[in-house]
């Protein structure tokens, strides 16, 4: 697979994941990898309206290696170490309103689901920094370590998967959580799942092949 070839399929996901409200005007970015080179929208981008043509593909450095006048993403450096730290092979950034919401109120984001599971349980929140700095990059690896999405303090969310397809899948659960997280508290104090029911969920979803939980179709 040529990293030209995903040019298409990363702007239709920006497009679907602006259409569906998980991100606002110029907020966020998406990649995906391969081999050696990185995909990635450029900086100032509008997910909802993005080109192929405006894709700046660089490598594990972040040496722009096809000529463009585009810049990538002021936050292109928690992608590459995302790439570095995990197998992932996409990355997908926004700044939904609940994620958000909840990313100023708590250090994590308690399975109060149990589709929490599809994220690797309860979602940690990585402390703030300026965006596209080398503190945000190391916060963002450690919050994802063991996980496929995490919350951005006072920021958004982030989330990596095999496609960029799943990537987006991954924001979507978290920001349907951090909804329901947010009416739950609401009105009073919600009772939330423990490991050993995410557990029970995976086993139950891997005995009967129900997608989308890790390696499972339905």
């Amino acid at each position: 697979m040529d990293i030209v070839d995903q040019r298409v399929p990363l702007c239709v996901a920006a497009h679907h994941l602006a259409a569906a409200g998980k991100s606002l005007s110029t907020g966020g970015n998406l990649s995906v990898r391969v081999g050696d080179h990185v995909l990635v929208t450029p900086s100032g981008a509008r997910l909802d309206s993005v080109q192929p043509g405006q894709l700046v593909v660089v490598d594990m450095n972040g040496t722009v290696v096809v000529e463009t006048r585009y810049r990538p993403t002021a936050e292109l450096q928690f992608h590459l170490d995302l790439y570095r730290s995990t197998s992932a092979s996409a990355i997908a950034h926004a700044h939904p309103l609940a994620s958000v919401a909840v990313s100023a109120i708590t250090e994590v984001l308690p399975p109060i689901h149990y589709d929490a599971a599809m994220v690797g349980g309860s979602v940690r929140v990585a402390p703030y920094a300026v965006f596209g700095s080398p503190e945000l990059s190391k916060y963002v690896v450690d919050a994802l370590f063991e996980r496929t999405a995490a919350l951005m303090r006072n920021h958004g969310s982030v989330a990596i998967g095999g496609n960029i397809e799943t990537a987006c899948e991954h924001l979507g659960v978290v920001e349907w959580l951090s909804e329901v997280y947010l009416k739950a508290v609401s009105a009073g104090a919600p009772a939330v799942l423990g490991d050993e029911h995410l557990t029970e969920v995976v086993a139950t979803a891997a005995r009967r092949a129900y997608r989308p939980y890790p390696g499972h179709d339905r």
